[in-house]
């Protein structure tokens, strides 16, 4: 074989498998990464979905963020948004969500807290208002809100 050994071409032949396959491997890392984003903005939609079917006392899904991460903590039901923090619910149990967690979901989601300032109660409008952002963001809609709001 004109003076070229076995290992010699198996060296050969492995640098231009690796040189033809280097493109076809990057493309399939570009195509794995768009399938995980797409992926996670399909959880989103679903999930976003199920909230927006729930009603006053079912219970909510967590909504990921574009990482495909969930949070921590959660509003349980929709009633959660329409009391106040640390206020009794309707059914007796305490209102565990307030303000902070509310803000802290808020920037979980990738919205800038800049804009709001810390002086404001729990009963304020801003804090509210800030409820209902949140609301939406996890895919409940006034409707049912104002549903909510009726039957308390």
């Amino acid at each position: 074989m004109n003076g070229i050994t076995a290992d010699e071409l198996r060296g050969m032949m492995t640098e231009i498998i690796n040189a033809a396959l280097t493109p076809v491997i990057a493309r399939l890392d570009r195509i794995d990464l768009r399938l995980e984003q797409i992926d996670t903005r399909l959880r989103i939609m679903s999930t976003k979905h199920q909230n927006s079917l729930a009603g006053s006392d079912d219970q909510l899904v967590m909504v990921p963020n574009q990482q495909g991460e969930v949070p921590l903590e959660f509003p349980t039901s929709i009633r959660t948004f329409l009391v106040s923090g640390d206020e009794m619910l309707p059914n007796g149990q305490h209102n565990n969500w307030n303000k902070q967690k509310s803000r802290a979901l808020l920037v979980f989601y990738g919205e800038d807290p800049d804009n709001e300032s810390d002086v404001d109660d729990e009963n304020s409008s801003r804090s509210r208002a800030r409820r209902l952002r949140l609301a939406k963001k996890i895919g409940v809609s006034r409707t049912q809100l104002n549903f909510a709001q009726l039957v308390l």
